[in-house]
């Protein structure tokens, strides 16, 4: 009788040892989390995924958080049978008002149990158009801690002036058409020159393709414009363009001439 009293008691004694095992092991199931890209604009799908070690039977949670720690989005996902999740989720709204760092924070099981990512958002993406005798092209830029007032080109000195209204230290990505300006020397493309305020200034080119090249601009607080200067800007005025433009002129010329004799 004492024995089968000791053997109850200690049966039920790893019996409880077991199903607190099994509680902790379920609330620190570790979980991992990423995103599909290190930086999104406004409006930009946004995939947030990872996996998990184990499963727990409840949903995860996701809460999205801006450069001030502001919460700017909260939800759930599930769990799929292979230990993974994701979900897709819109960059942008009207909570999304400052650029910079975000942070990712997902949940699984208890408070404890979290793990964090970071991207950037850099706002929205615009597009100036920018007129030059008649013809319109198109510049597309992104600007973070200020605001675009206005592109300006100037055919003499083969550059665009941008003018700016910064909210604090940032930077402009703007991508610019080849049919609106370059910079070439012997048909290879060579380095702008980029003004800040008049002073020549520092900028990485991020993308160069047969239709245009971007450049990632930085600035500081209380800097009015940003000029880029190149080496070809339109119209440039082709042979042909030349040969035509003399004999317009030559037929010009002659008319006046003639015209004077007839008079005379």
């Amino acid at each position: 009788m004492k024995i089968s009293s000791y053997v109850t008691i200690v049966m039920l004694v790893l019996a409880g040892s077991l199903g607190m095992t099994g509680v902790f092991a379920q609330t620190s199931a570790p979980i991992t989390v990423t995103t599909n890209q290190p930086t999104y604009s406004d409006g930009d799908q946004m995939v947030i995924s990872g996996t998990v070690s184990a499963q727990l039977n409840v949903p995860i949670s996701i809460v999205v958080r801006d450069p001030s720690n502001n919460i700017v989005l909260i939800g759930q996902v599930s769990v799929n049978p292979n230990n993974a999740y994701s979900t897709t989720v819109t960059a942008g709204g009207d909570l999304w008002t400052a650029v910079g760092t975000y942070e990712v924070d997902v949940t699984y099981g208890s408070k404890t149990n979290i793990a964090k990512t970071t991207f950037q958002f850099i706002g929205s993406t615009l597009t100036t158009p920018i007129t030059i005798e008649g013809q319109i092209y198109n510049a597309t830029y992104k600007i973070v801690n200020g605001k675009v007032l206005g592109i300006i080109p100037d055919t003499s000195s083969k550059s665009l002036t941008m003018r700016i209204q910064p909210t604090g230290n940032g930077t402009i990505l703007i991508t610019l058409p080849r049919s609106l300006i370059d910079a070439k020397d012997n048909g290879q493309d060579v380095h702008y020159m980029v003004k800040e305020d008049g002073i020549s200034t520092t900028f990485n080119e991020t993308r160069t393709d047969p239709v245009g090249r971007t450049l990632a601009i930085p600035f500081v607080s209380g800097t009015n414009q940003i000029t880029i200067i190149g080496t070809q800007i339109v119209p440039e005025f082709s042979a042909l363009a030349i040969l035509i433009l003399a004999i317009a002129m030559m037929s010009t010329i002659f008319y006046f001439r003639f015209k004077s004799t007839m008079i005379s």
